[in-house]
């Protein structure tokens, strides 16, 4: 094989390397970029998962009191 044909391959498969590493370390880092992504996604929506069932259980006891009012207007006037 000659010097030339050898040092072409060489550097063929070097660079073939270095685009590998190149996409892997792409590729993790996306991977970076999307898990803290995630993270606060999950952050916001557990504060408003926490909001909206504080107003559920507000929500809740005001239909409860209804439902009691109603059941009451009843016995006397049903």
């Amino acid at each position: 094989m000659s010097k030339e044909l050898e040092k072409a391959l060489e550097a063929w498969v070097a660079s073939r390397k270095e685009g590998h590493e190149q996409f892997i370390r792409l590729f993790e880092q996306w991977g970076n970029d999307f898990n803290k992504q995630l993270q606060e996604i999950e952050k916001l929506n557990n504060g408003f998962l926490q909001s909206v069932q504080g107003n559920l259980n507000y929500i809740e006891q005001w239909f409860a009191k209804k439902e009691k009012e109603f059941a009451m207007l009843f016995r006397l006037f049903g």
